[in-house]
């Protein structure tokens, strides 16, 4: 995840995170004067509207959050947050249930770490079937729902089977033969 940032960003960036690191939130109001009293220090010449129009910048490109302690380069120094954000990337289109049973953590831990993730655009989530899907937030795929599809197991019993038998068969017989319910069959292989 690259942004480009300029070199003011980047200094007003390292006082806010100099700011946060004395375990303080993020307020655009309360950071002001200690932005400013920093910068009188260095040979920038920063007024308070520029600050300001910085901070909302680094804002909108999610390099910091209002009311949060942690900036962009804090949120990876997390092993548990770094452990989940990997396995999105390696399984676009997971869900939260594989998440936590796949990587032994509680549901509790998991949902603090995707908050986190979505909240500095890490990840993004897509709802589908009542579950959210997770995909890096540089992901791009036409369609995340058939990956999502793609990586279920009886879909790929399905493909498998197909790919191994391609003579044709009806779904009673592919149903039969992978001892699944015609009606999933169909399901599946509408998405499919």
């Amino acid at each position: 995840m690259q942004l480009e940032v300029s070199e003011q960003e980047k200094l007003i960036l390292k006082v806010v995170e100099e700011y946060l690191n004395k375990n303080r939130y993020f307020d655009m109001n309360e950071i002001l004067p200690f932005i400013m009293s920093r910068l009188k220090m260095t040979s920038s010449n920063l007024n308070m509207r520029r600050i300001e129009e910085i901070l909302k910048i680094l804002v909108k490109k999610r390099l910091i959050v209002e009311g949060s302690k942690l900036s962009i380069n804090d949120i990876l120094s997390n092993q548990k947050r770094k452990e989940i954000y990997d396995y999105i990337v390696q399984n676009p289109g997971v869900y939260f249930y594989k998440l936590i049973k796949e990587l032994k953590l509680s549901n509790h831990v998991v949902t603090w770490h995707l908050n986190m993730l979505l909240k500095f655009n890490f990840i993004k989530k897509e709802k589908f079937e009542n579950r959210d899907l997770y995909f890096d937030s540089s992901y791009d795929e036409s369609n995340p729902r058939f990956r999502y599809f793609t990586s279920k197991e009886k879909s790929k019993k399905i493909i498998t089977y197909l790919r191994n038998n391609d003579y044709g068969i009806t779904k009673t017989q592919l149903s039969k033969e992978l001892k699944m319910h015609s009606t999933t069959i169909s399901k599946y292989l509408k998405v499919l």
